[in-house]
């Protein structure tokens, strides 16, 4: 029968009018828990949300064949396979709708995201699933993962213990352009933190007795590069709050913000070079310097015999689906999956312009996308 155009775009409209932005997803993890419970699948919730301040936890299911023996030794045939999407959006993301057009096209009303960044993902899915239960089809033994707060740097899914799952080959749908796109590498990305600590005084009276730490912040900011540094690596400085008043010379300012890039080793350089600038402005202004790393994600490429991109290409083939690989400089929980073993590659889901008011996708997209997903699950 192939994929119910008519239900997936019904399931897709239910799934964008949840709020769901990121560490407020628990509406969202309801909902899921009951449409996989009417499969006849049981979702587990994990203890994600007090470690990363949510209020829901990321969701695992598992969907195996009644053969199955888990105890038993994996075999390429028996081995599970995961399907990952997250269930947090970005904002504008609170009371959001899908506009569905005559040309097929689906929008927000451009007050809010759409939300297909990752509602899309989690409708075909859903739709993979019920196809496949409601026609009795052969699949393979699938497991099931919905991240939280996956873009707040994966955290959801860097809060996740692996040790649930028995699959060692993840599919995740979370890449902007049309079915058939996938990550052919994702970024290592490092948040930066930096507080300078001077001197505070009376900027009209003695000036003189105090040591700014915006000044000392704004030299180390003048001498370290910006934007897009090369086509692999961008660095930016998305935050800075400091001072106490107009007369007052601030005594402290902190500094946020982030480098990313396709060469892991570009970004340890750039976090020396960037230290090093701020440490060194501070010391010459007589102020102090704490300098804060944060990894959230490690770079990593597919190859073209990776068994899971060689798959993909043939499940959409398929679909009458050519697959094509791209570089990808937002990251996803494939990266912090493959930090942890489970090897695989993001895939597209049909989403255009994410993160954004005019963010879209196509009636067609989604069900191109569904049955690809379909697919990968036979």
């Amino acid at each position: 029968m192939g994929i119910n155009r008519e239900r997936l775009k019904k399931q897709f409209a239910e799934l964008i009018s949840i709020d769901s932005v990121s560490f407020r997803e628990r509406a969202m993890a309801d909902y899921l828990r009951a449409a996989l419970g009417e499969l006849g699948i049981e979702a587990f919730e994990d203890d994600a949300a007090g470690r990363i301040g949510g209020n829901a936890g990321n969701l695992y299911a598992y969907f195996y064949r009644e053969d199955f023996d888990p105890a038993e030794e994996m075999t390429p045939q028996t081995a599970p396979v995961l399907f990952c999407a997250h269930m947090d959006t970005v904002s504008p993301g609170t009371g959001k709708r899908a506009v569905f057009h005559e040309d097929g096209r689906i929008t927000s009303d451009g007050t809010t995201v759409l939300g297909t960044d990752d509602a899309a993902a989690i409708a075909e899915i859903l739709e993979a699933l019920r196809g496949i239960v409601e026609e009795g089809l052969p699949h393979r033994n699938i497991e099931l993962l919905f991240t939280a707060a996956e873009e707040a740097y994966t955290a959801g899914s860097s809060a996740f213990d692996v040790s649930h799952l028995r699959a060692r080959t993840a599919y995740t749908f979370d890449v902007s352009g049309p079915a058939g796109t996938v990550s052919g590498t994702e970024p290592t990305l490092v948040e930066f933190r930096v507080r300078i600590t001077g001197r505070a005084s009376h900027a009209g009276f003695e000036p003189e007795k105090g040591v700014s730490a915006i000044v000392a912040a704004s030299r180390a900011i003048a001498c370290l590069p910006s934007g897009r540094i090369d086509p692999y690596t961008t660095f930016n400085i998305g935050q800075i709050e400091g001072g106490t008043g107009l007369n007052i010379v601030p005594e402290e300012v902190c500094i946020g913000g982030e480098i990313r890039s396709l060469s892991d080793e570009t970004v340890r350089l750039l976090c020396r070079e960037m230290q090093a600038a701020f440490e060194s402005e501070a010391a010459t202004a007589g102020a102090a310097c704490e300098v804060t790393l944060i990894p959230h994600l490690t770079a990593y490429r597919v190859e073209e015999d990776d068994p899971a991109l060689r798959r993909y290409r043939e499940t959409a083939a398929r679909a009458g689906i050519t697959a094509r690989t791209v570089r990808n400089f937002g990251g996803s929980d494939t990266n912090t999956l493959r930090r942890n073993g489970i090897a695989g590659i993001t895939a597209a889901n049909g989403m255009h312009r994410a993160h954004s008011c005019e963010e879209y996708t196509t009636v067609d997209e989604l069900v191109k996308a569904a049955a690809v997903i379909r697919n990968l699950m036979e």
